[in-house]
């Protein structure tokens, strides 16, 4: 296209904005993801009977949670050095006829509580493992892997829930739980580490730091804080929906609308399908979502897949198509032969939960075929700065026009801060391109901003050096500035 000469810098660059195609930090994913192991349905290393979750410690580390309501069954199996034939600690029955009506205790001295319905774990490096229990008291039970098994600790904390789903612990040990509270809208629940409050190991009657509570109906199925727990993502099964808040928990949380998710894949979907467990990739900041039928077996397990989401959007990235994969190795949906061939597939898909190792592979579990599985992405999994978390509202004063301030420092590296000032509440995005017009990184994405005067950080680390050029909107004005990076 040719450009006139009397055209402005600007309009060139705006023009261009419009003829490249987003990269966005080449948030691109060329490899595969494929099954490397999925423990057998069969002794003796099966998890013995349904699978809601797994909780990961460590690379082929982990504790399956194993849970049936229809008669009671709720236990902690722990897994070391695990393959699809190795790996179980200790001896469990097999089914109703040996697990059935089994509920494991938590007990600290002449205190004890049995595990009840729980549908969600949380484990962390340091082999602690967080129960989302729905005991009378609701309680959060924290567990420890041993050498050989998987024993209480003194901490459990009461929640006075009507009943609670999803748990997550961040990296400075924070606890967050979802509610599922009857005739009435679910919260997260954050509770300070068991270090820092001595109710833990007390009375266990210590109440929420915060408190955040979603605006639709609907179960909470999954929840996920990025490791600062400056993030918190929530899934609602029946709204179909995502939610992202940022802030911390001592100060609150408020919700962050650039982030925007709404389940609508109905590829294979013969029953009703939704989001469930939730799962932030560390380091990556990758969001995983599981999305499956509600406890459909049959023809339900024709559908269950993984999403990618991007952190800052909610946009999907890639997506692991579980009940294919089950097809593809087995020949069917729910065959499995004997429940132990192949060693790389669980078959009866019903993938509820996700979870992590150091190497960033992936785990989820088999409900109704009683597995967890490991997955392995072929290639490199690409890193998406999470940006969401660097606006900071600068004073209360309301400006008279919409502005875009020159960063600062400018020449800058690796670091630079840009402020920006909102008139009256509007979708703001905030992007920068580099000097042909390829888009670079979004830093805020169509996001709801009161008026105010507003700050935010980018770190250019992972750029070249150049004259980049970024760009403020609020749907009806646009502005745009030049800065210099130089490493």
């Amino acid at each position: 296209m040719k450009l006139r000469p009397t055209l402005s810098f600007l309009t060139i660059v705006l023009s261009l904005i419009f003829l490249f195609p987003a990269s966005s930090y080449a948030q691109t994913f060329d490899g595969t993801w494929g099954c490397v192991y999925a423990t057998i349905d069969d002794q003796p290393n099966s998890t013995g009977y349904n699978t809601p979750a797994v909780g990961v410690i460590k690379e082929n580390t982990f504790v399956a949670l194993v849970q049936r309501k229809s008669n009671s069954t709720c236990l902690l199996v722990g897994y070391t050095n695990a393959d699809s034939i190795n790996g179980r600690m200790g001896n469990f029955g097999y089914g109703s006829s040996g697990l059935g009506g089994y509920r494991q205790q938590w007990s600290s001295g002449f205190d004890v509580v049995e595990m009840l319905e729980a549908v969600d774990i949380a484990a962390t490096p340091d082999s602690f493992v967080y129960v989302a229990n729905n005991d009378p008291g609701r309680n959060i039970l924290v567990f420890k892997m041993s050498a050989d098994s998987v024993i209480s600790t003194e901490y459990r904390m009461v929640t006075g829930a009507d009943s609670i789903w999803a748990i997550d612990v961040d990296a400075n040990g924070y606890v967050y739980v979802t509610t599922v509270d009857t005739n009435a809208t679910g919260k997260v629940l954050v509770f300070k580490p068991f270090g820092d409050d001595p109710e833990w190991s007390g009375l266990h009657s210590g109440s929420p730091i915060s408190t955040i509570t979603i605006p639709d109906p609907g179960t909470l199925r999954g929840v996920a804080v990025d490791p600062s727990g400056s993030v918190i993502y929530v899934s609602n099964y029946q709204a179909k929906k995502v939610y992202c808040y940022t802030g911390d928990p001592v100060n609150g949380y408020t919700q962050f609308t650039g982030f925007n998710y709404l389940y609508t894949d109905t590829t294979g979907v013969e029953f009703e399908a939704g989001p469930w467990g939730l799962g932030y990739m560390p380091e990556k900041n990758i969001l995983f979502m599981a999305a499956d039928v509600d406890f459909h077996t049959s023809n339900g397990y024709n559908y269950g897949k993984i999403f990618l989401l991007n952190p800052n959007t909610g946009a999907e990235l890639d997506t692991i198509d579980c009940a294919e994969w089950n097809f593809v190795m087995t020949g069917g949906y729910s065959t499995r032969a004997s429940g132990t061939t192949p060693g790389n597939a669980s078959g009866y898909t019903s993938v509820f939960n996700v979870d992590f190792d150091e190497s960033f592979n992936l785990y989820d579990q088999s409900y109704y075929g009683w597995t967890v599985d490991k997955w392995v992405y072929s290639g490199t999994l690409p890193t998406i700065p999470l940006t969401i978390v660097n606006v900071k509202k600068t004073d209360g004063f309301v400006p008279s026009e919409f502005k875009l301030n020159q960063n600062y420092p400018n020449p800058f590296n690796p670091a630079t801060t840009i402020e920006f000032a909102v008139t009256q509440r509007a979708d703001v995005s905030l992007k920068v391109y580099n000097i042909t017009g390829e888009l670079v990184t979004t830093l805020i994405n169509s996001a709801s901003f009161e008026a105010g005067n507003y700050s935010i950080t980018l770190d250019a680390s992972r750029l070249a050096s150049g004259t980049y050029i970024y760009v403020l909107t609020n749907g009806t004005q646009q502005l745009s500035k030049k800065m210099t990076l130089l490493k």
